[in-house]
């Protein structure tokens, strides 16, 4: 027996809770016990229960797809039209009974299952696909296709097998810089009273390029350098949360034109809040961020790039963020500030 059938059983206890109905009880009851009765006679119930498919009860329309499931290859054809039922759990349970075994028979029903607008559905046909054994092209191109899913039933588990499967794989990494903020150097700690900002530079809010990046490719392939190339990226603003429904990384990036030098000690651009976590690049130098988890949905922090930046000329701000639950991103101001101690 093939490993997959635990999963797929849990699927089908799962798929097959109904949902509160109103309907005449008696009659409801009735044909439903007609269809549990018909299932004992075997292949010749197949049309009986195919109408039932369509009754107005879910009650009755559930039993008859579970009856279906049970006799097996001669109620194929019936099961086959059960994918576009009108009822999301009858659907459910039509594509466990005609892919749920993971073999490669089991492809067209996967397909289709794909294009589902239920994404529970979906669902289930990615987990048959991470079932299916080896994992082909055609398996790995599904996954690609399943990794741009909105729903993160769908697109997580075809980013973790992904990732799995990637040979080049390596994980996210980036070398502290030296510089601290100003007011965070224990040298500063008497006179942080002394510390004045000699320039103000609020950041553009509209202007930024925005791309997810699912499968974590953003550090190998060079996000954060000034010569990437993010015309395929799609437009956002800051100061407001990415869009919902999405949890994990994605990448800010724009091109911001300073003024000449001015005079000052420090540099630091201060975020005033980035859900959640945050790492930040400057013409391709990592300057730091923020990586507290959760917490740091709303607390403000401070990089140093006094040693990054370059006046009187554009430059390359990438951020990068990890967000973990409901919207993240860069939702509260940024700021450029020269510091001087007087």
């Amino acid at each position: 027996m093939r490993a997959t059938i635990g999963f797929l059983t849990v699927c089908m206890v799962l798929t097959a809770i109904p949902t509160a109905i109103t309907a005449a009880p008696d009659d409801v009851a009735q044909r439903r016990n007609r269809v549990l009765k018909a299932v004992s006679r075997g292949a010749s119930s197949v049309p009986l229960l195919s109408r039932a498919l369509e009754d107005d009860s879910p009650l009755v329309r559930r039993a008859a797809v579970r009856g279906l499931a049970a006799i097996g290859a001669p109620a194929r054809e019936a099961l086959d039209g059960a994918l576009d039922n009108n009822d999301v759990i009858v659907r459910r349970a039509a594509l466990l009974a005609l892919a749920g075994d993971a073999t490669p028979e089991a492809m067209p029903y996967v397909l289709r299952a794909m294009e589902s607008e239920d994404e529970y559905v979906r669902e289930i046909a990615v987990r048959i696909l991470l079932a299916m054994e080896p994992s082909t092209p055609e398996i790995i191109r599904l996954l690609e296709v399943a990794e741009k899913d909105p729903s993160p039933r769908v697109h997580r588990p075809a980013v973790l097998r992904l990732l799995a499967l990637d040979p080049e794989a390596t994980p996210f990494e980036v070398t502290p810089p030296e510089r601290v903020p100003l007011r965070e150097r224990p040298d500063m700690a008497d006179r942080l009273d002394r510390i004045e900002v000699a320039l103000q530079m609020p950041l553009p809010r509209d202007g930024w390029r925005f791309q997810t990046d699912t499968r974590l490719r953003g550090h190998r392939d060079g996000w954060f350098m000034p010569q990437f190339d993010d015309s395929g990226w799609r437009d956002i603003e800051i100061e407001i949360a990415w869009e919902a429904g999405y949890n994990g990384v994605a990448w800010y990036r724009r091109q911001i034109n300073l003024p000449p030098k001015h005079e000052h000690v420090a540099a630091e651009l201060a975020f005033e809040g980035v859900d959640e976590d945050c790492w930040v690049w400057i013409n391709g130098t990592y300057v730091g961020g923020q990586s507290i988890g959760p917490s740091g949905w709303n607390k403000p922090f401070r990089v140093d790039v006094t040693d990054a930046i370059r006046w009187g000329e554009p430059n390359q701000i990438t951020v990068r963020v990890y967000n973990s639950a409901a919207a993240g991103g860069i939702w509260r101001p940024v700021r450029l500030e020269a510091l001087t101690v007087r």
